[in-house]
């Protein structure tokens, strides 16, 4: 495992012999306001580091040791940190191989010394689904409990919540239960393949009919379709030709909604609004690894990246992602938002409402007289000196 910093090239920290690593998930695990690294290797093995700020040796940065070793069950596929019982405290969410979903929470062993950070993680539900998990994430929910969702075959997904199991004297020691998982059979997905595999994220910032809306949902599949979707509502469908096996979200306008960031397995990644507008980019290797959201280029500055790991063992970056103007404008359409300009327009002897009128007039105050006019104005002038 390396951990990168800053704009360094080479690794900030690294540990050794942690097997081979399916997950790693970052967060408050220990619930107690400080980060910690959460690795988990295909054997089952769980590591938890915990990174501070304190200048360390040279030897401790090549050899960062876990500070908790567990062993879970084995062939996690995909993991999630987040609160999903609403109890204030977050609750590690892991998806097998074997379409098993279980949910563990740090307990502590000695509450009495704050520094000491033995404990362990005890398991909390287990649930058994029917296809292959795809990803998992969260979504709220109107009474404040979130709804966990987690993505299954075939472009379709499962909701369900975990709730505090209360006594007849309002109690709620006695335990945690889940609700009912419910199947969201989405229109699109009947017809498509049950073994195509899908990738899901919820809690997605945006308006839903004019209102604001935190709680839509993005839907991928690896056969090329995104999905916007709310509860069992497909608001639209946006097709393309790869195979996407990532998702991620973020405001790359700066104005309160959350864009989708799709990526496909030969560098292709699309950047679609809620309105279906769309940018794409073409990365110029195949991508092993995608990830989208916030870097710290330099202390304190926090900027929209888009990160690339590839199949040849390389990190590409890309940072201070913004987009000004999502929908392209014309330069046409820009100049109509300038009532100066279109003040000026009578003063020529064009037809202002033709546009190619208006693209000629614009080509010649920014280029000058057209090459293919010079020539032939020159050629007029030999002409007339024979």
């Amino acid at each position: 495992m390396a951990i990168f910093k800053g704009d360094a090239s080479e690794a900030w920290l690294e540990a050794h012999d942690l097997g081979m690593i399916m997950v790693l998930v970052v967060g408050d695990i220990l619930n107690e306001g400080k980060n910690s690294i959460i690795c988990i290797s295909g054997e089952g093995f769980c590591h938890i580091f915990e990174i501070t700020n304190e200048s360390l040796l040279e030897s401790e940065r090549k050899n960062l040791q876990p500070f908790h070793t567990q062993k879970l069950p084995a062939n996690t596929k995909v993991a999630l940190l987040a609160d999903v019982d609403n109890d204030g405290e977050l609750e590690l969410v892991l998806g097998l191989t074997d379409h098993v979903l279980r949910t563990y929470r740090w307990v502590r062993l000695n509450n009495q010394n704050p520094n000491d950070f033995s404990g362990k993680l005890v398991g909390l539900h287990k649930l058994e689904l029917g296809d292959q998990i795809g990803s998992i994430s969260l979504n709220p929910s109107g009474d404040g409990t979130p709804y966990i969702l987690v993505a299954q075959a075939a472009g379709t997904y499962i909701s369900f919540q975990c709730c505090d199991v209360q006594d007849e004297d309002g109690d709620s020691s006695v335990g945690l239960k889940m609700t009912t998982p419910v199947h969201h059979p989405l229109a699109s997905s009947r017809m498509r393949s049950r073994i195509v595999t899908s990738e899901i994220l919820g809690g997605l910032h945006g308006t839903y009919n004019g209102e604001p809306c935190d709680s839509l949902i993005v839907v991928a599949t690896l056969d090329g379709t995104l999905m916007l979707v709310h509860e069992d509502e497909t608001l639209w469908s946006f097709q393309v030709d790869h195979q996407l096996f990532s998702i991620a979200k973020l405001d790359l306008n700066d104005d309160g909604e959350e864009e989708v960031i799709a990526c496909a397995w030969d560098g292709q990644t699309y950047m679609v609004n809620q309105r279906k507008q769309s940018v794409r980019f073409q990365f110029e290797h195949s991508v092993s690894a995608f990830a989208a959201g916030k870097y710290g280029v330099s202390p304190g500055n926090n900027m929209p990246a888009l990160v690339y790991v590839t199949y040849n063992n390389r990190i590409y970056v890309y940072y201070d992602i913004m987009l000004p103007s999502f929908p392209i404008h014309s330069f046409l359409e820009k100049t109509e938002q300038h009532p100066e300009i279109s003040a000026l327009l009578p003063q020529f002897p064009i037809d202002s409402n033709n546009k190619q009128h208006l693209a000629d007039l614009y080509s010649f105050c920014l280029y000058g007289i057209p090459s293919d006019l010079i020539r032939n104005e020159g050629e007029a002038e030999a002409e007339v000196d024979i």
